[in-house]
């Protein structure tokens, strides 16, 4: 036998122990799995097939549904992304946009009727970003990371650089911010993005790095003040966001002087209003009144003191991201990416340069807050839609915290072996394995967005179970608590047939509601240790609890899930429709990309000589 049979015998036998290894855990997973299921989880899971087919039940839901959303007639936006990022020999182009499918839902019909719309190009906010970067600029559109990264060639680097995807997402949340701004009458009930909400908002989280500072506009130039109280947003009273948690306590304290439009506040009554100690109080009037910049002061008399209103801080980053966004996407003026700011070698000085990734960030977390904020006023049900994720948030971080203060004092009796690695794909097999009854539509019960961060783990010091963040250099950071809601659904399963036929299950990701959600905070279990502060997240245990906003959205998704597309089964129409015409937009858009190089081809000067060579060798070899 030859050497290289050798070797394909050994590949082969590395592939059928690997593959067999694979089925057998898998195999002992999903055993794991469906005993949990009939031992816990199926309490938190919420079957919605027999109640959908009811009569009475359809006429109960169109009548919260109404109550929720104001209107027995649910407009609808779908919007989805695309970007691509193309380098030449001597540029580099991005390009980013968003593309919407709206429709309406006439709950009065039984079954409800949709209908879908002709999107008006005129709220197009695809960005064609011709937006040719100069290798000898390429470092103002990486971020800060990758410019503290060894990169061989400018090639390398541009293709360490995200700005494409930051463009994306900005248009995103710009398009949707746009329809939710409308006028009374065109405004929808019901807004569905492709990406997961809460993992935006920790994702474009670091924008505070951005270098907006002394962006001019309005008359006046962004400041530090302005950028801190951007964070500070969204504010809900009757949410209590932002939380008094250890991370980012100082903008519980400024959300104070945005409900209360005023500009000073005695320090005194502040911590009462916020149930602090005077010394977490100090900390975080300590971090507001740090110089050189200090954001407040504090006068003789014991008062704390913005620099001005927050109020009118916060209309003004709102209409600078208004303004910036609506040269970008809407005049498809590539200059808005660019602006002034201190050279880094002589700070005297003052050049231009593009936005990086985190200015861009900062962006996309001014409209995100201002679109919460807007659905908030307007009570329109936001939704992020994720199709394919490998996360354990559910079934590792929310259940592990859950039982650590026992909130399921049944699961500290329980041995729970390994079960499958995600929950998409725990979750999957339990239809068709452990539950043989259950039919679609199905959901698990909501649970907190915290959870993406925070989790059960063991302390370093003692050993011991402790509830812990994610670690960064600042300490443990918390997701916004109280703000979003997540869980999982299926929207198609079929027994029919020999083999039951099933979409995947896919990951909600809703926009709490102040008037709504706010009875799932009337619970006694608080998370509580020096490493993440106090966190009191909203709480629906199980399938018992009451949970309208969540029923509502399960119908509203059933009814616009038709399963008209096998490649998108289970998934709902309106996101497959506004991911058609994105694809669309973007494959035009990449046309006329490509083809403005043509005219570097006449010049052989901007063609390098690996270029030059690889095109003599194509032509001797052509008949």
């Amino acid at each position: 036998m030859s050497v290289l049979s050798e070797i394909l015998k050994g590949y082969r036998n590395s592939l059928t122990f690997s593959r067999s290894r694979f089925e057998q855990l898998y195999q002992n997973r999903l055993e794991n799995g469906c005993a949990f299921y009939h031992q816990f989880f199926h309490r938190l899971i919420l079957p919605f097939a027999q109640k959908f087919r009811s009569e009475t039940y359809r006429r109960h839901l169109r009548e919260v549904a109404e109550r929720i959303l104001d209107t027995d007639r649910i407009d609808f936006v779908a919007i989805d992304g695309t970007c691509t990022k193309d380098a030449f020999q001597d540029f580099v182009v991005f390009f980013g946009g968003a593309y919407g499918a709206k429709g309406s839902v006439r709950l009065k019909s039984d079954p409800p009727v949709v209908q879908y719309e002709r999107w008006d190009m005129n709220r197009d906010v695809s960005l064609v970003a011709y937006v040719p970067v100069p290798f000898a600029n390429i470092e103002d559109v990486t971020s800060a990371d990758v410019q503290e990264t060894f990169v061989v060639s400018d090639h390398d680097r541009v293709n360490l650089s995200n700005i494409h995807t930051s463009l994306m997402q900005l248009a995103e949340i710009y398009l949707a911010y746009s329809v939710a701004s409308a006028s009374t009458h065109d405004y929808p009930r019901l807004i569905m993005l492709d990406q997961s909400l809460s993992g935006l908002m920790a994702a474009v989280s670091h924008g505070a790095g951005t270098e907006l500072v002394g962006y001019p506009y309005d008359r006046r130039s962004l400041d530090a003040f302005d950028i801190r109280v951007a964070f500070m947003h969204p504010v809900s009273r009757e949410l209590g966001v932002p939380s008094t948690k250890l991370f980012g306590r100082h903008l519980a304290a400024l959300a104070e002087f945005h409900l209360r439009n005023t500009d000073s506040i005695p320090l005194e009554e502040l911590r009462r209003s916020l149930q602090l100690t005077p010394a977490e109080l100090q900390s975080a009037v300590g971090i507001l009144t740090h110089k050189p910049i200090p954001l407040c002061e504090i006068d003789a008399n014991g008062n704390l003191h913005t620099r001005y209103a927050c109020r009118d801080s916060w209309r003004y980053t709102v209409s600078l991201f208004e303004n910036i966004c609506e040269r970008l996407f809407v005049g498809k003026d590539p200059s808005a990416l660019v602006y002034e700011a201190p050279d880094p070698d002589n700070p005297n000085l003052r050049r231009q340069r593009w936005m990086s990734p985190e200015d861009v960030h900062f962006l996309t977390t001014v409209g995100l807050r201002a679109l919460i904020e807007k659905c908030w006023e307007r009570n329109i049900l936001l939704v992020g839609i994720v199709k394919d994720s490998e996360s354990r948030y559910l079934t590792r971080n929310y259940l592990g915290v859950m039982k650590h203060i026992g909130v399921y004092p049944e699961l500290q009796e329980m041995d729970v072996a390994p079960l499958p690695w995600t929950d998409r794909i725990f979750l999957e097999t339990v239809p068709l394995y452990c539950d043989t009854s259950l039919e679609a539509p199905w959901s698990t019960i909501e649970f907190d967005s915290v959870f993406k961060t925070l989790r059960l783990g063991i302390d370093e010091f003692t050993q011991e179970p402790t509830i812990i963040g994610t670690p960064s250099r600042i300490g443990e950071i918390v997701s916004p608590e109280r703000l979003f809601l997540r869980s999982l659904a299926q929207f198609f399963l079929s027994r029919d047939k020999r083999t039951p036929i099933s979409g995947h299950v896919i990951f909600l990701d809703r926009l709490a509601m102040p008037k709504w959600d706010k009875h799932a905070m009337e619970h006694e279990f608080v998370i509580h240790n020096e490493r993440v502060g106090t966190i009191k997240p909203l709480l629906y245990p199980d399938a018992d609890a009451e949970n309208p906003v969540q029923q509502v959205m399960m119908y509203l998704l059933d009814v616009l899930t038709r399963n008209h597309f096998p490649e998108v089964i289970g998934y709902p129409d309106p996101l497959h429709k506004a991911d058609w015409g994105a694809k669309t937009v973007g494959k035009r858009a990449r046309e006329m990309i490509l083809s403005s190089e043509i005219p570097f081809h006449t010049n052989p000067i901007a063609r390098t000589l690996r270029r030059l060579r690889e095109e003599g060798e194509r032509r001797r070899r052509e008949p």
